[in-house]
């Protein structure tokens, strides 16, 4: 099978299969993905990550966030807030805080999550359908580093039809 580059029309493309990456989604900077394609042009150096059932990868994400046993990060609030697809001012809306107040939160600035907030979030996310809609250039902006470094986790697809699983963290 031939294969030609969408950038430059080049067909001196090559397959990586079984890839790992780094999966830096909206600031998150723990998470890794394995068993990937990864396509590669040797023209132009463009790259194609196929990533299968993207929102199965990010519900189970969402799930390992908030039970996590301490209050989430600025960044983890961030990717939550977007998987559950609310704007910052539907989610201030939710939460009954202001706009500014979500901001820090998503910062790590000054106004950590208080338990309250905490609790509400994960109920949030527990109960509600997330989104489909997943806005790759609005998800991926670089953030700052967060406040305390999460442990590290990895998560594996064997195929597109079994899906996703969350991997033993490394030791």
């Amino acid at each position: 099978m031939n294969m030609s580059c969408a950038e430059c029309g080049s067909d001196r493309v090559t397959v990586e299969r079984n890839a790992v990456i780094r999966y830096t989604i909206g600031g998150l900077d723990h998470v890794t993905l394995q068993g990937l394609e990864i396509k590669r042009c040797g023209e132009c150096g463009d790259e194609a990550i196929k990533i299968p059932r993207i929102g199965q990868l990010h519900r189970l994400l969402a799930d390992h966030i908030i039970r996590q046993p301490r209050l989430p990060l600025g960044a983890e609030i961030r990717f939550l807030r977007k998987h559950l697809g609310l704007s910052t001012q539907d989610f201030a809306k939710c939460m009954a805080v202001t706009r500014e107040t979500v901001s820090r939160w998503e910062n790590d600035r000054d106004h950590p999550m208080g338990e309250q907030s905490d609790h509400l979030l994960r109920a949030l996310v527990e109960s509600h359908q997330p989104s489909q809609n997943y806005a790759v250039d609005d998800l991926l902006r670089d953030l700052p580093e967060p406040l305390d470094k999460p442990k590290a986790v990895n998560f594996s697809v064997q195929n597109a039809t079994t899906g996703w699983q969350l991997e033993p963290a490394p030791v």
